[in-house]
């Protein structure tokens, strides 16, 4: 059973009976639900292109999952977005891989509906000789049904530059419910 919604334990009153309805929605849905919720993984394996820019964050495509276990992510329509499916507090992470260029710096943040989540951003100078992976930190948000988490990357290269999609260096968003 996928896409149960959280579970709110049945009232009981004195004298009630123990009902299969009540076991059902107070035990069963709930130790399914806890034993699923809602978990996101998505992956790069297309390179984007991030322009250069000073003010501009951009949102990285995830076309590929590893796990979506709510059906909260399109790997065709928006598929920057892992939309959330059951409302509550979740713990995200992102990184953007940026491919080998020596120049300027890099950075990572997290962003829901489109607004940065406040304190996510990771800057690095660019690394010569390889890709960058840069994580974002762990961050509880709260979100409704319906709003939507990112990862975004920026670069000062100079010039556009492309994510890397290796095996070991990859741009990724990790979202996972954690209570209500």
């Amino acid at each position: 059973m996928a896409n149960l919604p959280v579970p709110i334990l049945a009232s009981e009153l004195p004298n009630n009976l123990f009902t299969a309805a009540l076991a059902r929605a107070g035990i069963v849905n709930a130790g399914t639900f806890f034993l699923n919720p809602p978990l996101f993984v998505g992956t790069q394996t297309s390179a984007q292109s991030i322009p250069n820019s000073g003010s501009v964050w951009t949102a990285i495509n995830l076309n590929t999952e590893q796990v979506d276990s709510y059906g909260g992510h399109d790997t065709v329509t928006n598929n920057s977005r892992y939309t959330a499916q059951v409302a509550g507090l979740y713990q995200v992470c992102g990184v953007v891989g940026f491919a080998n260029n020596a120049t300027g710096v890099r950075g990572a943040r997290l962003h829901v509906n489109g607004s940065v989540v406040q304190g996510t951003a990771q800057m690095t100078l660019a690394a010569n000789g390889s890709g960058t992976g840069l994580p974002t930190p762990i961050r509880t948000v709260r979100l409704a049904a319906g709003d939507f988490v990112e990862v975004a990357g920026w670069q000062s290269s100079g010039a556009a530059l492309s994510t890397i999609t290796a095996a070991d260096v990859a741009s990724a968003l990790f979202v996972c419910w954690a209570g209500m």
